[in-house]
Parts: structure tokens; sequence; C-alpha cells
């Protein structure tokens, strides 16, 4: 993948660059740039160096990327202790050295724990860009040692497939049980993005419902959706802890069952 006319860009001070970002994949193309380009000014990428031009191609050997392996859901510690033994080695061909995480939600808790041990103490040529969209994923610990970026985008879609995803959720709940074990199944196979925008987009339609049983006779007792609400928000701090999506899934299922 190369830098497009389309990809966000961002011109960086070259003085206050940081160490770690975590950011969407817009803005991790420019952020790499911007680390290794050659190009005269305080402000990069110049967009006109070598280093912008092997960088926009993905070339540039100071550019490393790491990501899942294919047979594998998550990325591993060993991945990134593979990391920690490459940081020691100096750039070659830049002042800088940028490892780019693809999916970094996908690192699990022991992968983001020594990957917590680099950020804590850095090679000063080092930069980090954590290419997530979804940070909340990721240890508190590791969030708080990276500046978050995010990308302005030209218009404010909705993730409509999340909220359809939500709507049969509510749907299974009102046709009853076995609807609801029937649905967690679907929630098990979800990615981590897939599943983080469907427990915002079903906690939105919860609070929605739970302030229309306030003013209407609903179909659903009220007490009943403010359980739901509340399973919900457990479930998203489960989430936030990088809890395993199955477990969240019988979390869910359990309290809407159990409990009626």
């Amino acid at each position: 993948m190369s830098l497009t006319d389309t990809t966000p860009r961002l011109n960086f001070n070259v003085d206050r660059l940081s160490h770690a970002y975590i950011t969407s994949v817009g803005l991790t193309d420019s952020i790499a740039m911007a680390a290794v380009c050659a190009g005269h000014g305080v402000k990069k990428p110049c967009m006109a160096c070598a280093n912008c031009d092997k960088s926009s191609r993905r070339l540039h050997p100071d550019i490393i990327f790491v990501d899942k392996q294919p047979d594998k859901r998550d990325i591993l510690v060993d991945q990134i202790r593979s990391l920690k033994k490459d940081v020691i080695i100096i750039p070659t061909e830049s002042e800088k050295k940028v490892y780019v995480i693809n999916n970094a939600e996908l690192m699990n808790v022991s992968a983001q724990n020594a990957f917590l041990q680099i950020l804590e103490e850095p090679p000063r040529y080092a930069v980090f860009i954590l290419n997530t969209k979804t940070p909340a994923s990721l240890l508190p610990t590791v969030r708080s040692r990276c500046v978050e970026l995010k990308a302005t985008p030209d218009t404010d879609e909705p993730d409509t497939a999340a909220g359809e995803l939500a709507g049969d959720f509510f749907d299974a709940i009102d046709q009853g049980d076995v609807a609801v074990a029937t649905f967690m199944f679907r929630l098990e196979k979800l990615d981590k993005e897939s599943f983080g925008g469907f427990l915002d987009a079903a906690r939105e339609q919860s609070a929605a419902r739970l302030r229309a049983s306030a003013t209407a006779v609903a179909a659903t007792p009220r007490e009943a959706i403010a359980r739901t609400e509340r399973t919900l928000g457990r479930a998203k701090e489960m989430f936030e802890l990088n809890v395993n999506i199955g477990h969240i899934s019988g979390f869910i299922c359990a309290n809407l069952i159990e409990k009626k």
C-alpha cells in the first residue's frame, strides 16, 4: 500500500515528534514519513526527498511493520520480543527508526505488557505507531505512554453494520432465551473492531429504549431494559480490559437469560 492523495496528512515539527502514537491508518503513513523525512526545514514530511519516496512505496528500511501472523488470532508476545531485539539496532538511512504495529488491538495482554517495557525506556531514535480504530482495547498503561491522534473525517457516517447488529440483538431479546443464545454465536465470531462497534451501538440503542420507557408504554419492561443497559456497560468495561470476546459474549448471555 502506498501513500495516496486521499490519505490524511499532517505537517509534523520534528523537534516535537513523540516516541509513540496511537492513531488510524491514514495518519500512520504521515507520521512514519515525517519521522524518516530528510527534507530541509522543520515541518515534515516534505514529500520530495528520497526517504519520503521510499516511505510512500513502503520500501524504507527504517520503517518496520508488525502484524498478526496469518495463522494466529492475536499479535503474540514473541513478536514483540523480536521487536525488542531489533530496536537496539540503530537506523540505517535516517535519524529515526519507526515501528508500525498494524491492528494493535490484536496484541494479547502478554504482548502489550512486553511492549510496555519498550515504551518505558525507548532508544532516542525509536518511534512507535500503534495503528488501531479501537484505542480503548489497549491497556491503560500502554495508552498513557502514547499520544493519541485522530484523523478528521470528511463525512460523519454512522456505522450502519454495527447499528443493524445491535438491532438484531434487541430483536433476539424480545424473542426469548433461545434467540439470545443463538445470537451470541454471531457475536463470538466477530473481530475486535466489529465487536467494539456492536457494543457502542447496542449501548446507544439501550439508552434510547430506556429513555423511551420513561415516557411511554414499552413492549419490554423498564427493569429489563435497565438490566440490559447495565450488562452492556459491564461488557464494555471488560472489552476495554482486553477480555476475550467469547467470555464477554457468555457474560452477556448469562445475564440476560438467568436474570429474566
